[in-house]
């Protein structure tokens, strides 16, 4: 019993202990250490700036043990701050401070305090400026700089920080760069001597977020050719004259073997060319350059054209050399654009390939004259007239017949000539092969009764068998001066 009284008395003790310590009172408390108890701290800078048009957020963090606010800004529309007070939040707050746009061509500020409801403890002040809305307007230059080099103006009007670069270092400035203050600033831009041809760069200010380019010009060494509506040779032979603008010594030059260039004189170049005889148009890239490596990588080109002289009919098919390959066929055939009266032509021949029926004709007429030269495989190869002169004399054949040709010699021909011409009062009419007669006679002139002219062909007369061929390379056609 006595040990259960024991153990009764000793909980009493210790429950009249606990209680009296949850109700203790410091009654050794000062106003000095109330005060020293307070605390209001916060991380924000003393001074920030804010951008005019694109405006950033500014952040700071607020740690304190008493109620605080912020005031200073409440008049200024332009500015808030979230939150104001720990009255809104919590004495520990991040501090978020955003602004409108400024639409003014000048700064505005705010100042910010920071201080504990009671205002026992020393305000904080934080300065909050936004920038000016920028403004920049720039008269770029107009005129264009001498290839010696010299200086022209331009204006640049702003109220900001400004500064101004050239895409190239052969310009540079007066002034690259300063404060502008809304009035116009004159900046003077320099070009350095130029020894090559004219040449451009860009110019940029910027002020801000503001940007403003314009480009430039500066005359230099000329080497161009001088415009030309149509540089074109004519397709039977000719020549062609090139305006050539140049302050340098310079040089011509071709990629095209056919067509010869030649300089003339300081300002011009000849371009000419021989009869087209090849079944495409021909072009070529004429380029001057200078004598000199000194004036750099410069050159103008212009690019010529020949156009073709015959007319392609039935299986004609142009090759990628310009040749033409005729095969078996109706009435595959090549014919002369012009009309001709004596001629020399040669046609100079590839790969050709004759079989059964196989033929090869030289054709014109004159009125109701035919004038052709046949060749047959496994026939006599002959030149002819026949038909009514225009005199109104009967009708004529005149007929020479040559030895045939095999079907080997036939398909080693190289080339094909023929020359009609006047010879004492008669037309002489010769075949070659290969450069040598095969073919010859002199006959009536209906060249010589009729003023007319006509269209020469070569290739097939009616149809000749699928399995013969030729590649024509070109065909050469002059006429003979009568």
């Amino acid at each position: 019993m006595k040990t259960i009284v024991k153990i009764i008395a000793s909980l009493c003790a210790g429950l009249f202990a606990v209680s009296c310590q949850q109700f203790y009172v410091d009654t050794q408390m000062t106003p000095e250490k109330a005060a020293a108890s307070l605390k209001l701290e916060c991380d924000a800078l003393d001074a920030y700036t804010i951008q005019g048009e694109k405006p950033q957020s500014v952040s700071f963090s607020i740690a304190s043990t008493t109620p605080w606010n912020i005031s200073g800004w409440e008049k200024a529309e332009w500015i808030k701050v979230s939150p104001a007070s720990s009255a809104l939040s919590s004495l520990s707050e991040d501090i978020v401070i955003t602004a409108a746009a400024n639409p003014d061509y000048a700064d505005r500020s705010v100042t910010l305090t920071i201080q504990d409801d009671d205002k026992k403890l020393p305000a904080r002040s934080v300065l909050i400026t936004q920038s000016r809305k920028g403004k920049l307007f720039v008269q770029p230059v107009t005129d264009v700089f001498e290839a010696a080099g010299n200086s022209l103006p331009f204006t640049v009007e702003t109220n900001l920080a400004w500064e101004v670069r050239s895409a190239d270092q052969w310009l540079s400035f007066s002034e690259a760069s300063g404060t502008g203050d809304g009035s116009v600033k004159t900046i003077q831009a320099i070009a350095a001597q130029n020894n090559s041809i004219t040449r451009s760069t860009t110019v940029t200010v910027s002020a801000g977020d503001e940007k403003f380019s314009f480009d430039v010009n500066q005359k230099g060494q000329s080497l161009e050719f001088l415009p030309v509506d149509e540089p074109v040779i004519d397709r039977k032979g000719g020549e062609l004259l090139l305006g050539v603008k140049a302050t340098m010594p310079w040089k011509v030059e071709c990629d095209n073997a056919d067509i010869t260039v030649e300089k003339v004189g300081d300002n011009q170049v000849k371009v000419s060319a021989p009869f087209n005889g090849s079944f495409a148009e021909k072009s070529a890239t004429v380029t001057i350059k200078p004598v000199s490596d000194d004036f750099g990588d410069v050159s103008s080109s212009i690019t010529v054209s020949q156009g073709i002289n015959f007319k392609l009919e039935g299986n004609c098919e142009v090759l990628s050399d310009g040749s033409v390959k005729i095969s078996g066929g109706a009435k595959s055939r090549v014919t002369t654009l012009d009309e001709y009266r004596y001629i020399n032509a040669v046609i100079t021949l590839g790969e050709v390939k004759f079989s059964n029926k196989g033929e090869f004709w030289f054709c014109g007429a004159l009125g109701q004259v035919n004038i052709y030269n046949q060749l047959t495989l496994g026939g006599n190869q002959r030149t002819r007239l026949d038909g009514y002169m225009a005199d109104g004399a009967s009708s004529y054949k005149s007929t020479s017949y040559g030895t045939a040709l095999t079907q080997a010699e036939l398909e080693s021909m190289k080339t094909y000539g023929i020359s009609l011409r006047p010879e004492e009062g008669k037309l002489r009419f010769e075949f070659l092969y290969n450069g040598e007669v095969r073919g010859t006679q002199a006959g009536p002139d209906p060249f010589a009764v009729d003023s007319g002219s006509t269209k020469y062909w070569f290739g097939g007369w009616n149809s000749f068998d699928a399995g013969t061929s030729y590649v024509v390379k070109s065909c050469e056609i002059t006429a003979i001066a009568e």
